[in-house]
């Protein structure tokens, strides 16, 4: 669990918000029955977008403390897992990772700068290490010339935002686990940007199907496929591949209308035992307990002293400006926070995203796997005859 005792350092206000926000969290993943992690039977893996983690590229952050300590405390129930859009300061990653303490650890891929849309995010790991053990392997995923995804002039290409795999094991279970973040484009299915988003999940998919053969490890594929629902052709880009999907009859976006994250194994045989596996209710919708829809009245001043702030910066920039882009750039921004500062209902608006850009616009999916096969091989052992 996460390390409270810097708690003592805010105001009471602040303090008794945080701890009640904590609290509720807690109360919801016992309501939800979210599994407690135990030691030796089983791991429980995930996948979550913390949307812009966290460079307030679009002016509704940085994260304040109270959000770090929501987010350490969603990451605590998880033995491992797998994040997007990490932005290329991990200073508040690092933030994150002092709260859940010592046995915790992280890997990152570098920043992508593809011109496609890699906004220079980066994907990774965040593990307990006293559960998880890493193997020694990582790596991002480039794909082989004749598996390049092809675009509708001659010109063929990488993915977007390179996946990234990485080797782990806990207990028995050995596991490369990949989690990827595909090309949005558009969610229009008649566009050359949508089969470029279809195109790169089948990508995946067939890449580490085929190196499945050769490995001993389970596979297990996560991420934001940017999927828009069961029996799209993006979801079945992944079944067509052998990839078994986790079901949840609720989507992963804010309002759980969207199927744009997916937990998919392509395990070895016998040795993938999920937990509850006719489960359907994998999804945490967090804001049920923090940064709820009704408390616009908690964090209207916050959000009025950030602007302010964002104001006065934006305001310097302008002076500053030696280019119309630049002035563009500040101008844009001045406008935008002024809009949003103009009255209570603009502000309600304002707050709407804001939220999202304190948490994230996307839910954790998680799932619960066996990883204690020490009575199958028992039994093994009883049948071994040396050659």
């Amino acid at each position: 669990m996460p390390y409270y005792a810097k708690l003592k350092r805010l105001s009471e206000k602040d303090r008794k918000r945080i701890v009640a926000g904590i609290q509720r969290l807690r109360l919801q993943f016992d309501q939800n029955q979210f599994p407690y992690k135990k030691t030796d039977r089983s791991l429980i893996l995930g996948t979550w977008n913390i949307r812009n983690f966290d460079d307030d590229r679009f002016n509704y952050g940085p994260r304040t403390e109270e959000a770090l300590y929501y987010i350490a405390e969603i990451i605590s129930r998880f033995d491992v897992i797998a994040v997007q859009e990490v932005c290329e300061d991990v200073s508040p990653l690092d933030r994150v990772i002092g709260l859940l303490g010592r046995q915790y650890d992280y890997i990152l891929t570098d920043v992508t700068h593809s011109s496609l849309g890699g906004n220079k995010e980066r994907l990774g790991f965040i593990y307990d290490r006293d559960k998880v053990r890493f193997r020694g392997i990582a790596g991002e995923i480039v794909l082989p010339e004749k598996m390049l995804i092809s675009e509708t002039t001659d010109k063929k290409r990488q993915f977007a935002r390179t996946p990234f795999g990485v080797e782990f094991q806990s207990g028995w279970f050995k596991f490369q686990f990949s989690t990827v973040h595909i090309f949005f484009g558009s969610n229009s299915g008649n566009t050359p940007q949508y089969k470029r988003r279809v195109d790169e999940i089948n990508a995946i998919a067939k890449y580490l199907a085929k190196e499945a053969r050769s490995r001993d490890s389970n596979k297990i594929l996560v991420g934001d496929f940017n999927i828009k629902e069961r029996g799209s052709e993006g979801f079945n880009a992944l079944e067509k591949n052998g990839f078994m999907t986790v079901k949840n009859r609720m989507g992963s976006n804010r309002d759980q209308t969207k199927f744009y994250d997916q937990i998919s194994f392509l395990p070895r045989k016998n040795e993938l035992k999920m937990i509850e596996p006719e489960r359907d209710d994998r999804v945490f919708q967090f804001f049920e307990s923090v940064f709820r829809a009704d408390e616009f009245p908690t964090y209207k001043a916050i959000m009025k002293k950030g602007i302010e702030g964002k104001l006065k910066t934006a305001e310097e920039e302008l002076e500053k400006a030696t280019s119309k882009t630049a002035r563009t750039k500040a101008e844009k921004i001045i406008k935008s926070l002024k809009a949003a500062a103009r009255s209570d209902t603009s502000l309600k608006a304002y707050y709407e995203e804001w939220r999202t850009f304190q948490m994230s616009d996307h839910l954790p999916l998680w799932v619960e796997v066996e990883i204690d096969f020490s009575a199958e091989y028992l039994e093994y052992l009883k049948k071994y005859k040396p050659e």
